[in-house]
């Protein structure tokens, strides 16, 4: 019989540094788990099985929760978030975007000619309903592209973030804000000086 021997997985070991090793494997941790759970210890080979489905089943959850990002201006399709946020910045896609936005500017334009041909257009410009028109414009060009690619209306209020804060930096609308600030202050004390005179 053997001196050496493992409890929690019962085996034997015929020397001492067999059984050290032993002690720093996965399974022998396992066993113990197991053990502390009052559950029977595993084989070595039921212990790999199971490594091995656990594994598997990993691989597969990772590939079905892998959510692939799409950008509805240039119609791509990225496999991880970082791709998508690199391609947000890119010069490639900044330009597509003017362009995207250009193209609705002019269907909106065009919509407003046909418009004052049929007389239907008033001398006022209404800001508010171009305004309005444009988004209109912006969102039929990119239905299309957002029925291939499912649940891109995130990235786009993500890019739309992005180039907001890509016009103006937050140091200079900081600053923008504190001179509004300080101009409606300055008006403010000016008014209480005039009511105390």
């Amino acid at each position: 019989m053997s001196s050496y021997t493992c409890i929690s997985c019962r085996v034997a070991f015929a020397d001492g540094d067999v059984q050290r090793a032993h002690y720093k494997t996965d399974w022998h941790r396992y066993n113990l788990k197991r053990k502390v759970a009052d559950m029977p210890p595993v084989t070595a080979e039921n212990f790999q099985e199971r490594v091995l489905a656990q594994r598997a089943a990993a691989e597969q959850h990772l590939n079905d929760a892998t959510v692939t990002e799409g950008c509805a201006v240039c119609n791509k399709k990225f496999s991880s978030a970082n791709a998508f946020q690199n391609h947000l910045q890119s010069h490639k896609h900044q330009q597509a975007e003017k362009q995207a936005l250009l193209a609705a500017q002019r269907k909106v334009e065009k919509m407003n000619e046909k418009n004052r041909e049929k007389g239907l257009g008033d001398e006022k410009v209404d800001h508010d309903a171009r305004n309005e028109a444009l988004q209109q414009a912006l969102k039929e060009q990119q239905r299309p592209s957002l029925a291939k690619q499912g649940t891109a209306q995130t990235s786009q209020g993500a890019t739309k973030h992005r180039t907001d804060r890509l016009e103006k930096p937050p140091r200079m609308m900081w600053l923008e804000e504190q001179a509004k600030r300080r101009e409606r202050g300055e008006g403010a004390t000016a008014e209480e000086g005039k009511e105390e005179k």
